[in-house]
């Protein structure tokens, strides 16, 4: 499949695909067009209510294909794919793999919603939004054919549409959202929206950036690591990219992250993605990994590591994630790369047992 279509035409399309929730199709209307970088929005109600019900932006690609995002009153999200030339059956199921960056393949369900227009509910943990908000590419992948889309923007996307979302209910009052039920007839489906979780806005994202920063420092100070340098966005890995505060030299990395409340089904969840993650990473070397939960400083702590051996290289990564006291969990990680003589110059960094590492994570938020 090859994706374009004009804005003006598939948002509708795709609008009256959610609208449409099985007692018949429902108009919508265009109450706000919005630019926020290189993606145009609009805000949709519905001509019978009245009601605001989804806000829907595109990116147009050189190669001719268009990515859209769309956002209901629930905050359940999807994004869509649309080619003139296509000729897809209407109601038909899509099975696709999707991932973004060099993160774990996640599994999904597109429906052709129109002829030339295909529309894929999207989960609502924590850990993909982010991965979409701070990520560089998305990899799509149909069964036969593959699909890159620069993910430019997309941070401030979300928070463009989570302010497009709260603006117009308040204008024109919210349209339920659609509930998982009513996904196979074209609404986005997910959780209810006590469940969902807005994208968070930058300001929120800063701050959040702050405090993980600073524990970021703590656990470092508590383990005695020294000669790490703290990396901003854009002079990090590309899969580093998003995490709320990374310090590293060239042999070890140190990351923490805070996922807020809401943003994440339970710390099970996102420790199998964290693992999942090193799995699809580790392509070419032999792989092991292991996960359990023990208590330090009376803290329940989840903890993993994963060991990717390739030649006379090994990386091992440990996790350790803890509940914060103002809700959602920190996630710390740290990896450690290790080069033998065939790499050159050997690489080894000191010593950190795992004791002092989730001793020193336990404390880090303190």
């Amino acid at each position: 499949m090859r994706l374009f279509r004009l804005l003006a035409v598939a948002g509708l399309l795709m609008v009256s695909g959610l609208a449409d929730t099985g007692s018949g199709t429902a108009h919508a209307a265009s109450m706000e067009t919005f630019r926020q970088g290189g993606w145009n929005g609009h805000a949709y109600t519905d001509d019978n209510s009245g009601l605001f019900n989804t806000c829907v932006a595109s990116a147009n690609y050189r190669s001719g294909i268009s990515l859209y995002v769309q956002v209901d009153t629930g905050y359940n999200w999807a994004i869509g794919f649309s080619a003139p030339h296509w000729n897809m059956k209407v109601g038909a199921d899509i099975p696709l793999q999707y991932r973004i960056d060099r993160g774990a393949w996640q599994q999904g369900v597109a429906k052709a919603t129109s002829t030339n227009l295909a529309r894929m509910q999207m989960p609502q943990d924590g850990y993909i939004i982010t991965r979409f908000r701070r990520g560089r590419t998305l990899y799509v992948h149909d069964g036969s054919y593959n699909y890159e889309f620069r993910l430019t923007g997309t941070s401030r996307l979300m928070a463009r549409m989570a302010k497009c979302v709260e603006r117009n209910s308040a204008r024109f009052g919210a349209a339920p959202a659609m509930n998982a039920g009513a996904a196979t007839s074209g609404g986005l489906g997910s959780a209810p929206p006590a469940q969902a979780a807005s994208p968070a806005s930058p300001a929120a994202d800063a701050q959040l950036a702050v405090e993980a920063t600073q524990a970021l420092f703590n656990l470092m100070g508590g383990a005695g690591l020294s000669g790490l340098k703290l990396l901003p966005d854009g002079q990090r890995e590309e899969d580093l990219n998003g995490l709320h505060a990374v310090a590293a030299d060239e042999a070890r990395t140190v990351v923490a992250h805070i996922f807020a409340p809401g943003s994440y089904s339970s710390e099970q969840e996102l420790m199998s993605l964290v693992v999942a993650d090193s799995q699809q990473s580790c392509t070419d070397g032999s792989f092991s990994s292991g996960s359990e939960k023990i208590t330090e400083g009376g803290k329940e702590i989840y903890t993993s590591y994963a060991d990717c051996e390739t030649g006379d290289h090994e990386l091992i990564e440990r996790v350790a994630i803890i509940k914060r006291k103002a809700g959602g969990v920190f996630i710390y990680g740290v990896a450690d790369t290790y080069v033998g003589e065939g790499g050159g110059a050997p690489i080894s960094p000191p010593e950190l047992t795992d004791p002092d590492f989730y001793a020193s994570a336990a404390e880090a938020a303190e």
